[in-house]
């Protein structure tokens, strides 16, 4: 008997018509893939942009390829960019990403050029959504109050949300990828280990973990996670024995805290006192001190609010969010009370509903763990805050706004079940149109400045690359494109008015004025930069530039010699033996009928060039204006030695 109750109960599970084709796995996990692909096809054309130079471009470690795998592991993630350990640390703490840096230098080897990089950020972006998708169905397997679409619902959310298009269009972002998918695979494993009590799993699981590590450090919060994972989604099942499988994490955490330390230290470092690289000071009688304690906690927390703005409401997207895009708050704005109070809320929600809103209060729990270390609460970070931080706290909104719309649904009604493809298709429309700002540096800078215009380090960047793409023109053209020196210059005075004490951005207003050929505004700039940074170089060098052109104006163009002697004397004392200086004090020299001064810079300017048949050929022409034809005629041979047409191209000069 019991053998034919069996064989029927087989029979009528076997014609059971199976589950709607779109509810099948296969087709849930391929429209996953699909989706989270398909809205980033259209950044596979983009060039480098924003930090790829750092990691890419301009890192010699990355450039060598594989050969630069060994010190990519043994070197501050910087190092390669700025060839100098101590320049590499600027930001405090410093940065060990090894894994993607790695990557990419695989990739420079095999591919080169960005296009292989950006379709390597799709498809690692695209397995990313599918273990979401994978991991989030098991754990929420078996809860009958969740319907059947919620994991492919969650995992949808997250592909499409606008926030990374930062992560997924931009090459370096491929550290959020990787460390996401490290953490979320190695989650997952534990979780199966906990459940099946198989140590392999536990094991295997933490070494996704410590590869997520080492994409980025923020994937340490999962050593909050995990746990909270186990007693949350086990449930009344949880047993504390379960955290054994846990075991292994902590260890790798430990390990990777070690190597970290071991090559570029532990410590947070001292408080940089610069604005570009600490938000939170203020200019006090010409120095930059800390914000009061309760400024800078309110700036934080209106943070905070801006952070749960853009995750519900991603409009209005840009980069860079460095001085002054986040004001300076105190308590009595709105906002810092709104960012702390539903913060503390969401807190609350975890401990007072946690037994009936598991996977809820799971998503809270990623949001609040992962935004931790780069909330500015407990440490700075070096700016106010970015949209990449919240690539991974993004997970958890995800798996909490789809649990609170699956509740609505079973309170209200199935209608409501179509917020989420609502949603999805309008994040799709907003991510597909914000990619291709990515496109380089000039499109992201330019685009995202009209929208943020109170960011010194984005009102400098506009600045430098809209004259970076005037010097690029032919010369032909460059008379037509003034507007982008007139633009640029806009863009880095408003950055000065920021940043008082900015130097790259009086520098480059500087280079704005020269090239405009207003060559006492851009004296002015490169002082302002000198009494900043004496040392500068660049300054100096574009100082002595910006002399010698005023000189040259005055005196060729108004025949101001006096005006033209101020400014060529002053590059004279600037760089003694700089060339043109020198041939231009000469020329001043001689049309002043200064004849014995012209001979004494010519034959300076001779002695810096000696190989020069102009330089050899004016100290001749110099000497015989001053009387001595015999000692000139000589220099006239040995300059028609060197260039044999150099007399009639001067057609009887010095005869």
């Amino acid at each position: 008997m019991a053998k034919q109750s069996k064989q029927k109960k087989r029979s009528t599970e076997a014609n059971k018509p199976g589950p709607a084709w779109y509810r099948a796995f296969r087709f849930q996990l391929l429209a996953v893939i699909v989706l989270s692909a398909g809205v980033y096809l259209n950044t596979l054309g983009h060039e480098y942009a924003l930090d790829d130079a750092i990691v890419i471009t301009d890192n010699v470690i990355v450039q060598k390829g594989i050969a630069g795998w060994g010190e990519l592991f043994t070197y501050d993630t910087f190092y390669g960019f700025f060839q100098d350990e101590d320049k590499a640390q600027l930001v405090a703490g410093g940065r060990y990403r090894p894994l993607t840096p790695a990557m990419f230098a695989l990739e420079q080897q095999l591919f080169g050029g960005p296009t292989a990089h950006h379709l390597f950020n799709v498809l690692w972006y695209a397995l990313l959504c599918a273990v979401i998708f994978g991991f989030v169905r098991d754990i929420s397997r078996g809860r009958k109050e969740l319907p059947w679409w919620f994991a492919v619902a969650t995992a949808i959310l997250f592909a499409v949300h606008p926030l990374h298009t930062e992560a997924v269009a931009n090459i370096k972002g491929r550290d959020e990828i990787v460390a996401l998918l490290g953490v979320v695979a190695g989650s997952w494993l534990v979780w199966r280990a906990a459940v099946n009590e198989r140590w392999l799993g536990a094991v295997a699981g933490a070494g996704l973990f410590f590869l997520g590590c080492l994409a980025k450090e923020n994937a340490i919060t999962f050593l909050a996670v995990i746990p909270a994972m186990l007693f949350l989604v086990r449930g009344k099942d949880f047993r504390w024995a379960e955290l054994k499988y846990y075991l292994p994490v902590v260890a790798l955490a430990g390990l990777f805290l070690v190597i970290r330390s071991r090559v570029i230290g532990f410590s947070l470092g001292e408080p940089v006192m610069e604005l570009l690289n600490n938000p939170f000071l203020e200019l006090r009688d010409g120095q930059w001190v800390p914000l009061s304690a309760g400024d800078r906690l309110a700036t934080v927390m209106h943070t905070l609010w801006e952070y749960l703005r853009l995750l519900f409401a991603p409009y209005g997207l840009v980069h860079d969010y460095y001085p002054r895009a986040i004001p300076v708050m105190d308590w009595a704005s709105l906002t810092p009370w709104l960012g702390l109070l539903l913060h503390l809320g969401l807190g609350l929600f975890v401990v007072l509903k946690f037994r009936q809103f598991p996977l809820a209060a799971l998503g809270i729990v990623i949001y609040l763990a992962s935004l931790s270390i780069v909330s500015n609460v407990f440490f700075s970070v070096g700016t106010n805050m970015s949209e990449r931080f919240l690539f991974m706290p993004s997970l958890g909104w995800a798996l909490a706004v789809t649990v609170g719309v699956a509740t609505l649904v079973r309170r209200f009604g199935g209608g409501l079940a179509w917020l989420v493809p609502v949603v999805a298709l309008v994040f799709s429309v907003l991510t597909i149109n914000r990619n291709p700002v990515w496109k380089n540096n000039f499109t992201l800078f330019t685009t995202d400045v009209e929208k943020q215009p109170n960011s010194a380090k984005l009102l400098n960047a506009s600045g430098g690359v809209r004259l970076d793409r005037y010097q690029s023109l032919p010369e032909t053209s460059r008379a037509n494109q003034q507007q982008l020196l007139l633009d640029a210059r806009r863009d880095l005075t408003r950055a000065t008015e920021i940043h008082p004490t900015y130097r790259n951005a009086f520098l480059l207003r500087g280079n704005a004025e020269l090239l405009l050929k207003n060559y006492d505004a851009a004296i002015a700039d490169y002082d302002h930069v000198l009494d900043l940074d004496g040392g500068y170089q660049p300054a100096r060098d574009n100082m002595l530039r910006a002399l010698t052109a005023a000189g040259r104006a005055a005196g060729e163009e108004r025949g101001d010699l006096n005006a033209a002697f101020g400014y060529l004397r002053r590059a004279e004392q600037l760089a003694p033996n700089d060339y043109e200086t020198l041939r231009l004090l000469g020329v001043a020299s001689g049309v002043s009928g200064r004849t014995q001064e012209a001979v004494e810079y010519f034959r300076r300017a001779y002695e810096v060039q000696p190989e020069n048949a102009d330089a050899i050929w004016n100290y001749g022409a110099a000497l015989y204006q001053n009387g001595q034809p015999e000692l000139a005629e000589e220099y006239f041979g040995r300059a028609e030695a060197i260039n044999p047409n150099i007399r009639s191209e001067r057609m009887g000069l010095g005869q």
